[in-house]
């Protein structure tokens, strides 16, 4: 695994810690779901690095990452769903309230941590 793949897993799993530790401090959801969004985003970006596909704006970042992996079967279904509830529903700017609760949080917390895992499972593999 090239080590800029190696350093985005790193920052998901840092983003997750900090997603978890806000929602044990029940903390507001805007907040746990922008650390999830990046627990699940910087995954994406060391997939994308490693397919050489541009990483330009999120939002085309993630249909790229939905053509290239999700569709073709590379990544599970329920990795490309949860990147778009999280991203659909992230405050997309200071203030704004969200619909999601501590119950969902928590499962897209626990898909995010399988979510990295399985992506550095892929990366290893492309590597050896």
């Amino acid at each position: 695994m090239k080590d800029l793949e190696k350093a985005r897993l790193k920052q998901a799993r840092e983003s997750l810690d900090e997603a978890r530790a806000l929602l044990d401090g029940e903390m507001e959801a805007g907040f746990v779901l922008t650390n999830l969004y990046y627990s699940y985003y910087y995954p994406i970006l060391a997939l994308m690095n490693e397919g050489l596909v541009p990483t330009t704006m999120q939002n085309v970042t993630i249909a790229l990452f939905e053509q290239r992996f999700i569709m073709n079967g590379i990544v599970k279904k329920e990795y490309g769903d949860a990147v778009r509830r999280i991203f659909n529903s992230k405050p997309k700017c200071s203030g704004e309230k969200t619909l999601v609760g501590a119950r969902e949080l928590n499962d897209l917390a626990a898909l995010a941590s399988a979510f990295i895992q399985d992506i550095g499972t892929y990366l290893e593999s492309k590597s050896a």
